[in-house]
């Protein structure tokens, strides 16, 4: 089994910001934040396996959660022209991902049982199987955002005194739940 002080040296090592350990116990959820997802901003909402309603509802979403004692936080903030433009935060929070799935590749075998929530849907594959009514093609690397967990980041950020709303920058977070 890792030590916490291993896992936070390898989150510094891959290049996030901000890093810190967590009781899983101190997240907070508010169910209703699911509405965010219903109202479908992003498009994934019943087009992506890892969005809802396909993930679970929020009740079997925070049940998954509490399999698990300690929760890895991992955030980048990374400065943007325009908060707005989602073309350029989709880039960052992609590579926010990609930093995030490494960083699970690096600590394979380390880590007997986790699980990942990530910055946004899924976006391994160009157009997920489920908007074409095909299996996930990597069932394996399902990870459903934190939005569709209904944690409260606000309250996580605060928890691990993280910023959270950054002028002229964009943070993005994502949680490695392990025993």
């Amino acid at each position: 089994m890792i030590q916490e002080e291993e896992l936070l040296r390898e989150a510094k090592d891959a290049g996030f910001d901000n890093y810190g350990i967590l009781s899983a116990e101190k997240l907070r959820f508010d169910h209703s934040l699911r509405k965010y997802c219903e109202i479908n901003y992003c498009g994934n909402y019943g087009n992506n396996y890892s969005c809802p309603p396909e993930c679970g509802t929020p009740e079997e979403m925070e049940a998954k959660t509490r399999n698990f004692k300690r929760v890895l936080v991992l955030q980048t903030v990374t400065p943007v022209k325009d908060i707005t433009d989602d073309q350029e935060t989709r880039v960052i929070k992609h590579r926010h991902n990609q930093m995030t799935w490494k960083l699970i590749d690096q600590l394979s075998g380390k880590l007997e049982n986790y699980l990942p929530a990530m910055a946004g849907p899924c976006q391994i594959c160009q157009v997920c199987g489920k908007k074409e009514g095909k299996p996930c093609c990597f069932p394996e690397r399902t990870a459903s955002c934190l939005s569709a967990y209904c944690i409260q980041v606000d309250k996580l950020a605060e928890e691990c005194g993280m910023p959270y709303w950054c002028q002229g920058e964009v943070a993005f977070f994502s949680l490695l739940f392990f025993s």
